[in-house]
């Protein structure tokens, strides 16, 4: 990786700082390594969202710490301020189906399997970390970078996602009570090798049924959803689209 210059050195450099200020032990490091360093495509975006995330919060002003995974299934953050709840990441990643299709000439982008496969990870994949919160009687929030389709077609998803959770559908009467709600958070990379998050197309859903919840404001600086589609608008200046990482 020492050979790689232009953008790409400035995107491993990024990686690199990020990953020495991160908190954790030095058995959690050295997973976190091998993850970053993976070729495994899948491995690496693990990686780079769990210490994405860290920096986003810590951009924000929120007090947090990373939990380290011992016995038992783990989320992955607890903040601490402005309010006390979990946060488990997660990563989506493109399935070989949709690879396929996205070389197709004139491919209808299809979000219905992406949303499938949010299910699954809610209802088994993740069912330890989000009921971790809520056995200590705290909300219990999944991350989730989407990674399903290339940043460039720039669809609205964050729409269909809500569609379907608050819309006819009523996809939150399927998931558990425990999940205080969905963070679906697109994180992309510009041609100089910077990091930032779209403020326009990530958003955060609140789940009605939940058995422990957070106040509006926690995640003011996105969109939010709570009831039958009624959009919270996010609190941020026109002229900022994007938060920078680095």
């Amino acid at each position: 990786m020492d050979q790689i210059n232009g953008s790409g050195k400035i995107y491993i450099d990024t990686l690199r700082i990020w990953f020495e200020r991160f908190p954790v032990s030095n058995k959690h490091k050295k997973h976190l390594k091998n993850r970053l360093e993976s070729f495994n495509n899948s491995d690496h975006l693990g990686g780079v969202n769990e210490i994405a995330w860290w920096e986003f919060i810590n951009s924000l002003g929120w007090t947090a710490k990373p939990i380290d995974a011992g016995k038992g299934n783990t989320p992955d953050f607890n903040i601490t301020k402005p309010e006390d709840f979990f946060c488990e990441i997660t990563t989506l990643n493109m399935s070989e189906k949709e690879r396929k299709l996205i070389g197709s000439v004139g491919v209808a982008l299809d979000h219905n399997r992406s949303i499938k496969r949010i299910m699954k990870k809610v209802v088994s994949e993740k069912a330890g970390q989000i009921e971790y919160g809520a056995s200590r009687k705290r909300p219990s929030f999944l991350v989730l970078f989407d990674y399903s389709f290339p940043s460039h077609f720039e669809t609205r998803f964050y729409y269909d996602l809500a569609n379907f959770l608050f819309g006819d559908t009523l996809g939150f009467m399927k998931l558990p009570t425990e999940l205080s709600g969905v963070v679906y958070v697109e994180r992309n990379v510009d041609i100089e090798g910077k990091i930032y998050i779209s403020k326009d197309r990530s958003a955060v859903y609140h789940n009605p049924n939940s058995l422990y919840k957070v106040s509006d404001s926690v995640f003011q600086m996105i969109r939010q959803y709570k009831i039958q589609m009624k959009e919270i608008p996010a609190m941020v200046r026109q002229n900022e689209p994007v938060y920078w990482l680095s």
